[in-house]
């Protein structure tokens, strides 16, 4: 009788097992990688072309194999570190599966030349789609020799769903750094189309930590790294906790190790965002490498096959322990601020009396101007259309760009205590200009009928609370600016009117290869919104930055969006330039908690009136919540 299930070939069942071990490139050198180590290896170099796609090649100074062994390996299920299945809660080598391998060898042109001390020659296997084409002796030193080429030759549909070279090659050394960071005592590197990424020499963890990282926070990295150690019955917790100053927006340094292997764990990545939860701003990301020791039998690294998911037998006994050793850590290098009630430090300033009241900064602004008459297209500075060529003075013109020095940004009604108020003027927005950067003919549209004369509530340093057609408004002052800012550098990029800031002193950039590759990808982008660089094949320095800008916000600001700029459309905005102005608006809008004077949340309201879409950010939050009567009153019916 004929049967309808039956057995796959052996040929058919390694390629489908390779598409759960061998996902892209950086697969291979993970798994690669592990077995050098896994033979005691103590140097691993590797080599890469085209960003793993034509080749990936691994080479070590381990034990060697024997031409047996080195026949069985590419056999599923052939591995040196398991014999019986209580095996899997001991483990404490790298891999342990036996279909590494097999997965690789069935997806691409291998070949293998290895020996042992003890042989005299090496012997070479060359394998093709998984099937062993030739074997023979050869002459090679004591170690491993893996070469892959062609990485899913015989499997187009998934050679053709990688990324590009460049995001490859970004795979290709995160997984790099992985083994790097668990193997400091290691020599290792790292080389793409002849040029060294990574040159790692042997020693000790801080030291290959800055090796990997060390341009990071303008250099300054070897200073922001506090150890941690802690040993309980439980869990034994070594490593660094980054100072707050080294948290970023965007691919922050975020490691956990247990056992020697690199995890991702959301668990406890909360319990050490907890002990960061009060020294950040909203958004910004710690730094920490953080490597756990727990008993083998209490973890299963049985879960998937790329072993970054594991199971802790005791993650509620462990989360603790984790955020509090973190917090400990911060508090001994004094990152953890402390609140002193009893102040007989205090020194002789007024702000220390009790008995006197303390008033917020006093911004100058012109009494007789009207934020909310829109017929004639104010915008929020009082001058006529004939004044505004006043402003441009001391300013240079150079290909379509305008720089102004430092203190030109006072005489441009840009001061520092304004800008942080809250209160701006835009000179193209004012009069009779036909490129305008902002089309006030949709503020009539858009702006709600408001009583001028009814009193505006500033709420939590954060909402703008006014009447608007007998409803109450509360417009979220963060968001709103965003909308504001991210229209007004749409226009700059498409009219290609650029207004900078001259720094006094240039910034020094450090950037590590993969940044400047991104660098490189931005820059014309980085320009048309404002910065300036000077360039050389070895420095990048920072001239100018966009006028809502402050010079020491300058690097954390370039770096946030050029990782942006790489990132290539996480957002709902997918055109690089929407990217760019999104992302840029979010950098340079007033905070939440930011007072706000009454002058700056008319101006506030005013801007966000005579944009395309007041309602919503354009990445699609809200911006103002309206309330009307039905809604007051259904909320005291409730």
């Amino acid at each position: 009788m004929e049967t309808t299930i039956h057995i796959l070939p052996e040929s058919v069942a390694n390629k489908i097992a390779a598409g759960e071990v061998v996902q892209r490139p950086a697969s291979v050198i993970k798994e690669l990688m592990e077995n050098a180590i896994d033979a005691g290896a103590t140097q691993v170099d590797v080599r890469l072309k085209e960003a793993g796609r034509t080749l990936i090649q691994v080479v070590d100074n381990g034990k060697g194999m024997s031409p047996k062994d080195a026949r069985i390996a590419f056999q599923r299920h052939a591995t040196s570190k398991l014999r019986q299945a209580d095996d899997l809660f001991h483990i404490r080598t790298m891999g342990f599966r036996g279909e590494a391998l097999a997965s690789i060898a069935a997806v691409a042109q291998v070949e293998l030349v290895t020996r042992r001390a003890a042989d005299e020659l090496a012997w070479k296997i060359e394998l093709d789609g998984g099937t062993i084409t030739n074997e023979e002796p050869t002459l090679a030193a004591q170690g491993s020799r893996m070469t892959v080429r062609n990485l899913f030759y015989n499997i187009p549909a998934r050679r053709k769903f990688l990324g590009d070279n460049a995001k490859e090659l970004k795979y290709l050394r995160d997984e790099f750094i992985h083994i790097a960071l668990v193997y400091p005592q290691l020599a290792l590197s790292l080389i793409h189309n002849e040029e060294v990424i990574y040159q790692l020499v042997p020693g000790p963890l801080k030291q290959r930590v800055l090796a990997l990282f060390g341009k990071r926070s303008g250099g300054l990295l070897h200073k922001q790294l506090y150890p941690v150690e802690v040993k309980t019955a439980l869990i034994s917790i070594t490593g660094f906790v980054g100072d707050p100053a080294a948290a970023s927006q965007r691919d922050p340094l975020q490691y956990f190790f247990v056992n020697g292997r690199f995890i991702r764990h959301k668990y406890f990545r909360n319990a050490v965002l907890k002990a960061y939860e009060t020294l950040l701003p909203a958004g910004m990301q710690p730094a920490y490498f953080l490597y756990f020791e727990v008993d083998p039998e209490a973890l299963d690294v049985n879960i998937h096959p790329t072993k970054t998911e594991v199971k802790f037998e005791h993650e509620q006994a462990i989360w603790p322990i984790v955020h509090a050793t973190v917090r400990e850590a911060l508090g001994k290098f004094n990152a953890v601020p402390s609140i002193d009630f009893d102040r007989d430090d205090a020194p002789d300033i007024d702000v220390f009396r009790h008995d006197r009241r303390v008033d917020p900064p006093k911004v100058s602004f012109n009494p007789s101007y009207n934020p909310f008459h829109t017929s004639t297209g104010h915008t929020g500075a009082s001058q006529r259309p004939s004044d505004w060529a006043s402003l441009y003075e001391g300013f240079k013109a150079d290909s379509g760009s305008t720089t102004s020095n430092d203190s030109s940004a006072e005489k441009n009604g840009l001061s520092d205590s304004v800008m942080q108020e809250g209160v701006w003027s835009n000179p193209w927005t004012e009069g009779n200009n036909t490129e305008t950067l902002f089309d006030t003919s949709v503020a009539r549209e858009n702006q709600c009928i408001l009583d001028i004369e009814a009193p505006k509530f500033h709420l939590f340093a954060t909402y703008i609370a006014l009447n608007c057609r007998n409803s109450l408004v509360l417009i979220h002052q963060h968001r709103a600016h965003i909308r504001i800012l991210y229209e007004r550098y749409l226009r700059q990029l498409a009219l290609q009117k650029v207004v900078s800031q001259a720094l006094l002193f240039p910034l020094s950039l450090s950037l590590d290869h993969g940044q400047r590759q991104d660098f490189d990808a931005a820059l014309p982008l980085l320009q048309q919104v404002g910065f300036q660089f000077d360039i050389t094949a070895d420095t990048i320095e920072v001239t100018a930055i966009p006028m809502e800008g402050q010079p020491q916000q300058a690097e954390a600001w370039v770096m946030a969006l050029i990782d942006n700029n790489a990132d290539g459309g996480s957002t709902p905005v997918e055109n690089a330039k929407e990217r760019m102005a999104l992302k840029l608006a979010k950098l340079a809008a007033i905070p939440a908690g930011r007072f706000l004077s009454p002058e700056a949340m008319e101006d506030l309201v005013l801007r966000l009136s005579e944009t395309d879409e007041p309602k919503y950010t354009p990445d699609g939050k809200q911006t103002m919540v309206n309330l009307d009567s039905d809604a007051l009153v259904s909320l005291f019916n409730a």
